[in-house]
Formats: C-alpha cells, sequence, structure tokens
C-alpha cells in the first residue's frame, strides 16, 4: 500500500507567523486541492535556511512549538510537512527539489509559491524556472503575486521590523491577526501576588522569537476556548531585580483561578509604555494601575 494515496496541492513557504502574504497562497492551495480531489499542504522547513546557510538565527514571528498548530488554523490547509533543513537540503539542485521531493516523494499535482520565492542550492530555483519544470513535469502551478498593505510588500522582515519597534497595530495589519506569544504557564517568584496585589501568570519567552521593546501591553490572553483581556509585561522586572531571564506576565482582569501547566496564547494588540524601575512597590503599583485603565479603554474603544 502506498504511502501517498492522494494528489497533493502544496504551497511553498517559510510560513513565519503566517502573514497575509502566506494566507494568500494557502487560500491558492485548497481551492486547488479541491479542484484536483486532492489534500491541501504547505511544505516549509524545521529550522530558517539562513541560520543554516548564514549561521546566525532569525528572529521568529511564531514559536517553533506552535508552527504547525498556527500555519493549519490560519491557513485552513489539510496537512504541514516539515522538512529538514540542512547541509545536504543546502546543497540539493532545484530541479531535484521539485521533481524528486516534492512532486517524487510528496506527490505533489499542483505547486503554489510566491513571486519571490527562491529554493535549491544557492537559491538559483525561481518562480519562472518552477512554472516551467511543472509544465515539463505535467502538473499545475500558480505563482502568487506580493499581498501589499498601504502600497508595502507583506515580508516577515518587515513585520519584524514593526514589532522590534513596538508598533503592534502596524504588525497586526500586515500579519492579518495581532503578534501572539505562546507558551505554557511557569511559577514565577509571587512578587505580583504577594507585594503588588497584582497576580500575574508567567510565562519564559521562547528564545527563538522575535522581541518586541521591553515593556506593559494590553493585550489579550485566549485559554482554551475563553479569552481575557490583560495588561502584560515583557522585559526583566527592574524594580524587582533578579537577574533572570525575560519574562512575559500577563495580569487577567476579571479573572480568578489557576492555570499552571495550561498553555496560553497572549495576543499583543498595544504599547502602552517602556519598562522602567520604580522608586518603590506603591509607585510600581499605581503605574499597573494606569496600565489597567488604559487596557480596558483600548478594548472597549
Amino acid at each position: 500500500m502506498q504511502e501517498y494515496q492522494k494528489p497533493r496541492a502544496i504551497a511553498l513557504g517559510y510560513f513565519d507567523g503566517v502573514h497575509l502574504g502566506h494566507q494568500a497562497l494557502m487560500e491558492r492551495a485548497v481551492e486547488r486541492a479541491r479542484q484536483i480531489g486532492g489534500t491541501s499542504a504547505v511544505f516549509t522547513f524545521d529550522v530558517h535556511p539562513d541560520s543554516v546557510v548564514l549561521g546566525r538565527q532569525v528572529p521568529l514571528l511564531t514559536a517553533n512549538a506552535y508552527r504547525r498548530d498556527e500555519i493549519k488554523q490560519l491557513g485552513g490547509v489539510d496537512e504541514v510537512i516539515f522538512g529538514h533543513f540542512d547541509e545536504h537540503m543546502q546543497h540539493m539542485d532545484w530541479r531535484d527539489f521539485i521533481h524528486k521531493m516534492l512532486i517524487g516523494q510528496f506527490g505533489a499535482r499542483w505547486i503554489i509559491s510566491g513571486r519571490n520565492n527562491r529554493f535549491g542550492y544557492k537559491g538559483q530555483g525561481n518562480a519562472a524556472g518552477m512554472a516551467e519544470e511543472c509544465k515539463k513535469a505535467g502538473i499545475g502551478y500558480d505563482c502568487i503575486e506580493d499581498v501589499k498593505v498601504d502600497g508595502i510588500v507583506v515580508s516577515s522582515t518587515y513585520i519584524r521590523q514593526l514589532i522590534s519597534q513596538g508598533d503592534m497595530e502596524g504588525a497586526a495589519r500586515f500579519l492579518g491577526h495581532p503578534y501572539t506569544v505562546t507558551g505554557v504557564v511557569e511559577h514565577g517568584r509571587r512578587v505580583g501576588t504577594s507585594v503588588l496585589k497584582v497576580p500575574t501568570v508567567n510565562l519564559a519567552l521562547p528564545p527563538e522569537m522575535a522581541l518586541p521593546p521591553y515593556g506593559v501591553y494590553a493585550t489579550r490572553v485566549l485559554v482554551g476556548d475563553k479569552s481575557y483581556i490583560a495588561a502584560t509585561n515583557i522585559g526583566i522586572k527592574p524594580t524587582f531585580v533578579d537577574g533572570g531571564a525575560p519574562t512575559i506576565e500577563p495580569h487577567l482582569l476579571d479573572f480568578a483561578g489557576d492555570l499552571y501547566g495550561k498553555m496560553i496564547h497572549v495576543e499583543l494588540h498595544k504599547f502602552l509604555r517602556p519598562e522602567k524601575r520604580f522608586e518603590s512597590a506603591e509607585a510600581l503599583r499605581a503605574a499597573i494601575e494606569e496600565n489597567i485603565r488604559q487596557t480596558r479603554e483600548f478594548f472597549q474603544q
């Protein structure tokens, strides 16, 4: 019995953050799969190719642990195929990538890529070459034009720039959804509960993710099928210096309960203020009360 029985319509890309451009690719894959009576799929890599080729980490827009779920949820595809990007993959001829891997191994009968997609050894494969090879193989190919917002091409690079500036509203317009940090709630030092009387939940910041500026944000926290608004601090808590790694700490409004060990998604909607050191716990508490007021106001609007 063959492992792959159904033909696949495969969208290509790294799909980091699943922005509006990625969503356009996946919409077409779903459409073509329906047309050929097959399966819609994304082919991506387990690590960012630049981290292997250039030897430097690229800050990501989605936590590694959540990439598959986010791609499926935001793109509506049936499956996500993760190829392992290593030196062998880096040196693979671009034609082999199409014929041996996508068509031969994964049963591609339609391939969808962006206009600027580069693949194969030294990025020698491009949209024109892909169109030609797919025609030779007798399979379909779609090249999706750039998606633009306000005349600017939607790209992960541009979105990372907006996040680094704390422009969460701008990032959300290009992503098509709020920038979200996902993780499992850990035990903190209970400073929020015991000293400030403002209980927070603690998440470690996934080290692979693009970091917004340290500070306080108006956020929405998703827990299972429920959502809560929250005033959320990202940073190192300079008023209570502990030398620890940066964390993200939402204070959920109108919530009482225990979230330890649960996976939550923290959507960053608006940057409220930079992180700073306060002279006393009272001064910090007053600032937090103001941030809670700002958060309520933001979501009422």
